[in-house]
């Protein structure tokens, strides 16, 4: 099949339509239960438009033959990058018992970022879904100093531990779990 030239192809906004939720515990990262998941916590309204840092990337292996003419290679090492949230911080504020992100994901705390793209975040979790599951273990909290106009915020440091990440390849399974 040939696209043809000028095919539009529709997209999807981000806006409004990605949900962030801090997991204590998924027993298989490439099927979370909806118990699991409801037993998370939704951090969607701390996390700054372009808050979230993951970058996994992949490694090569070389595979050069001396009775060839060409170099082949194949999939290697992966990296999940460097991993990190940037989240509101009420610490000190008349709102300091509304900093969840803050005190969820403080340092030392381990747990499982989990991102649902392209559904409006008010529509509930659902079986089926495909989901970015990253375990985590979180680092020490860093003051982002604030510009003009701007909500104070933080930055955690997160950084991948076993048994490592699924990007938007995880499904969500059954509701009993």
């Amino acid at each position: 099949m040939t696209l043809k030239l000028g095919t539009e192809i529709p997209g999807t906004s981000a806006d409004g339509n990605i949900t962030t939720l801090w997991v204590p515990t998924i027993k298989d990262i490439k099927a979370p239960t909806m118990a699991e998941l409801e037993a998370g916590t939704d951090i969607s309204n701390y996390v700054m438009l372009g808050g979230w840092s993951f970058d996994p990337s992949q490694d090569a292996v070389s595979d050069q033959r001396e009775n060839a003419v060409q170099d082949f290679g194949a999939p290697g090492r992966k990296s999940a990058g460097d991993i990190s949230i940037e989240v509101i911080d009420n610490t000190n504020t008349e709102h300091q018992e509304q900093n969840k992100a803050v005190t969820l994901m403080h340092e030392g705390a381990s747990g499982y970022i989990v991102r649902r793209r392209g559904i409006a975040t008010d529509t509930p979790l659902a079986v089926g879904q495909k989901l970015t599951v990253v375990s985590v273990i979180c680092g020490e909290k860093q003051v982002i100093n604030p510009d003009a106009s701007t909500m104070i915020r933080s930055k955690i440091p997160l950084f991948a531990k076993a048994p490592g990440w699924e990007s938007e390849t995880a499904e969500i399974s059954n509701p009993k779990g």
